[in-house]
């Protein structure tokens, strides 16, 4: 019997965790305290990126199982798109305009160069190809990026494609997974060793935990069994914390992290956090422009935890409204009736409340 519970497990809890240990990561570059903790090849940051990456395969795959291609994909634009889109307008008509005014009066910044409209139609479908408004964040001690852990999602969106074809090709299953999980792997080492001249790991790195957390949901009745879990969990908790403390985490230590992860949100005691309220997604997306707008600000000078307090509070708030006024309203449209080619699938549809809905 597997420890998982679709309707009583601490996956909220667990993706919140992750989505607040980002904005605590980059607390230190961005308030000019130093790089982010952790190893430079993997900092804390980093880290909690592959953990939530790890998850998302998890619930994803679950949801490709159940769901039709177009629901498939219409979930996924709507729990994505929505809120993403309001955090660029927000950027551009709120925050970016509030440094503009303090450093140059507001009148010129519609001609600001990189121009505002830009961030908004550059991003617009996830391609994250400007970060820059003008020189609003030239003081700053981190100085380039208006909202720089958006690039994950092009990857996230990605990956979700993959499961959208497998399960499209109705071969959604645990050989095809394994196939895809191994190249995946065998493709993060090309990159990481330099073999043919790419120096960016970090797409193969996360196309790795999403689809080691696809493949645990697979063999879910295996890898989370009550019998074989504790003993899963054990050793690779101990691999994950080695590899990292010495060498070989990208090999293999972080394939053992996304187990522990994936292990604590099926097994660790049931919360209510993240369940009905999902405040993760708003979290990871407006922690980095709190965090420069509060440097801009001189609230650094404060020190790190004061710092850091103030920023985690005012996000919250910024997540909490976006999850109500956004998020929530965007997903009630997730099961109105479409077209019958969209329902091509016999697999029942999820209940309102399923995991995958908030994902």
């Amino acid at each position: 019997m597997t420890i998982f519970d679709p309707r009583r497990n601490s996956i909220g809890f667990m993706r919140l965790a992750m989505a607040t240990t980002v904005i605590v990561s980059h607390a230190w570059p961005l308030g000019g305290f130093g790089p982010d903790p952790g190893r430079t090849s993997n900092n804390l940051g980093f880290l909690a990126v592959e953990g939530f990456f790890a998850l998302s395969g998890f619930l994803i795959t679950r949801s490709g199982e159940r769901l039709s291609s177009g629901r498939f994909l219409w979930h996924r634009l709507l729990r994505i798109m929505p809120a993403y889109w309001v955090a660029l307008l927000l950027i551009v008509l709120v925050f970016a305009p509030i440094v503009w005014h303090a450093s140059h009066g507001l009148t010129e910044y519609p001609w600001a160069t990189p121009n505002p409209i830009g961030f908004v139609v550059n991003n617009f479908l996830l391609a994250n190809n400007q970060q820059q408004i003008g020189d609003t964040l030239a003081s700053n001690p981190y100085a380039t990026l208006w909202d720089g852990p958006l690039y994950t999602l092009t990857y996230e969106f990605a990956c979700y494609l993959i499961i959208l074809a497998l399960a499209a090709m109705r071969v959604l299953n645990r050989r095809v997974v394994t196939v895809l999980f191994v190249a995946a792997w065998v493709w993060q080492q090309i990159v990481l060793f330099n073999l043919l001249g790419m120096t960016e790991p970090r797409q193969p790195t996360l196309t790795v935990c999403f689809l080691l957390g696809s493949l645990i949901y697979l063999w879910r009745d295996v890898l989370l069994s009550r019998r074989l879990s504790w003993w899963l969990f054990g050793a690779c908790l101990l691999v994950a914390g080695v590899t990292y403390a010495t060498a070989g985490f990208r090999q293999i230590g972080v394939l053992a992290f996304a187990y522990v992860i994936i292990w604590a949100g099926a097994r660790l005691p049931f919360t209510a956090v993240g369940v009905k309220r999902d405040l993760s997604y708003g979290l990871y997306v407006y922690g980095w422009p709190v965090l420069q707008l509060a440097s801009f600000f001189g609230l650094n000078a404060l020190g790190l935890p004061l710092y850091l307090s103030i920023v985690l509070v005012v996000t919250a708030g910024l997540a909490t409204a976006s999850w109500y006024l956004v998020e929530s309203r965007a997903l009630r449209l997730k099961n109105i009736s479409v077209p019958s080619w969209l329902r091509s699938r016999s697999t029942p549809e999820p209940a309102p409340e399923s995991d995958e809905a908030r994902v």
